[in-house]
């Protein structure tokens, strides 16, 4: 049976990452291999993986492609500020700005960003989102999957819904939902 995984912001030849991020290796080849060996570690060939953005920057193009093709499952890309052109044209399943996914039943907005709203949030609807590296907090609902936040490693939905049950309530502080009818007033808000 095959599984669905997140993850994000690996920065694949991103030599900075290490510095920007805290990322204790000795440089970004040995970083980058051991990204490499969490991610195949967890997946297999047969699984899903949603990847939420900044997959490789500033890396050698073909080392980049070499390692992508690498890489256990099939692969969308969610677009980040750091994936030009040449990571968009690697070969995923899919590449889109954001997705509205479900999995076992489970609707799931993703987006390279942390979204403070989305779409059917008032009816049980999870956003994941990476960008932060482990700096923006999440909420029930809500949570960054990135590499920073996860040792390292893609996630499955029921490790992140027993991260989301530590995390505080998301509560929404208005009477409209999303649809944009005040249903006290019926009217459009």
């Amino acid at each position: 049976m095959s599984r669905v995984f997140f993850t994000a912001d690996h920065h694949f030849g991103h030599a900075n990452i290490l510095r920007f991020c805290d990322r204790r290796f000795d440089d970004i080849d040995h970083h980058d291999r051991y990204l490499e060996q969490c991610w195949n570690d967890t997946v297999r060939p047969e699984d899903t993986v949603y990847h939420l953005g900044d997959f490789a920057y500033r890396s050698d193009k073909d080392a980049a492609r070499k390692r992508f093709n690498r890489l256990h499952g099939t692969k969308h890309l969610i677009v980040g500020n750091h994936d030009g052109p040449w990571v968009r044209e690697m070969g995923w399943e899919t590449v889109e700005k954001m997705a509205d996914i479900s999995v076992g039943g489970q609707r799931i907005i993703l987006c390279h960003y942390g979204l403070r709203v989305w779409n059917s949030m008032r009816h049980g609807a999870l956003m994941l989102y990476g960008h932060s590296h482990s700096r923006l907090p999440g909420n029930s609902q809500s949570c960054d999957v990135g590499v920073d936040d996860w040792q390292f490693m893609p996630v499955d939905l029921p490790q992140i819904r027993a991260r989301l049950a530590t995390l505080p309530k998301l509560i929404v502080h208005d009477d409209t939902d999303e649809s944009g009818l005040d249903e006290s007033s019926g009217l459009k808000v």
